[in-house]
């Protein structure tokens, strides 16, 4: 199964297709008429490497903040602002100071505005409905967010320190 993505790269929107294959955590990354498949080790510095596995380009992403990231490609860094294309949902649209907006089916978002204190989960990782899988700080208190569902993390959209809104996708569990 793939997924969808708009990325701005210096206001040039590109489509990107990506797909997880099984086989030592490599995706295969379609951009128009061209694919790569790339593998993503992480550093322990808490940033990522991509590797290109046919040449040896090299990106690592540097920060992420929301749905803006920081990438350096053989060297030089680039912003980048992505946003995931979302299939239709059969969860009711909500209603938010900002308006109207889809909540995606197990997608965790935070009830009021605030900062992220505590990540707990990360991709991959299998939860069960009811597990904290953030705290989120708001109004000098702190909310531990829930799982909505069982099932297994496929994104993590926040770092320890991100602002949230309330139509902030936080975590995706499918």
């Amino acid at each position: 199964m793939s997924q969808d993505y708009d990325l701005d790269l210096d206001g040039k929107v590109y489509r990107v297709s990506v797909q997880r294959l099984d086989e030592g955590g490599l995706l295969v990354i379609r951009v128009g008429d061209q694919s790569f498949t790339l593998k993503p080790t992480p550093n322990d510095d808490g940033t990522w490497t991509v590797n290109d596995t046919a040449t040896d380009h090299s990106l690592k992403i540097v920060d992420r903040s929301g749905s803006n990231i920081t990438v350096e490609i053989n060297g030089t860094k680039r912003e980048v602002k992505w946003s995931r294309v979302r299939k239709e949902s059969s969860v009711a649209p909500v209603r938010s100071s900002t308006g109207p907006t889809k909540r995606v089916e197990g997608g965790v978002y935070p009830p009021m505005p605030g900062k992220i204190a505590e990540v707990r989960v990360r991709i991959g990782d299998s939860v069960s409905a009811g597990d904290t899988v953030c705290v989120l700080e708001a109004m000098k208190m702190f909310n531990e967010l829930k799982a909505p569902r069982d099932g297994t993390v496929r994104e993590v959209n926040i770092e320890p320190g991100s602002s949230v809104t309330p139509n902030d996708l936080l975590v995706l569990i499918e």
